[in-house]
């Protein structure tokens, strides 16, 4: 399956947009960037689950599961971290 280009970045876009809006959500990726990959996958795919259990939005959860990978995760991280440059 092909990935279109303009709908990963918009789910980045959403991911960063999300995790800069909530505290919680922000400390708990922040820590994730310390763990090694497979901790930080095994932990993403629980709050995807979790999600999934709480009835969150289907989109915003397969944005969620997306940062299970690294690529995924590091732009994230990179998106994040030039939001908080910017805020400066």
């Amino acid at each position: 399956m092909a990935l279109n280009p303009d709908s990963a970045l918009d789910n980045l876009t959403r991911i960063v947009q999300v995790i800069e809006g909530d505290r919680k959500l922000h400390e708990w990726f922040c820590t994730l960037a310390h763990r090694p990959t497979v901790t930080r996958r095994n932990e993403i795919y629980a709050m995807v689950e979790r999600m999934r259990a709480e009835g969150t939005d289907a989109d915003l959860v397969a944005s969620f599961r997306l940062l299970a990978d690294s690529r995924v995760f590091d732009a994230a991280c990179e998106a994040l971290s030039g939001s908080h440059k910017n805020e400066a």
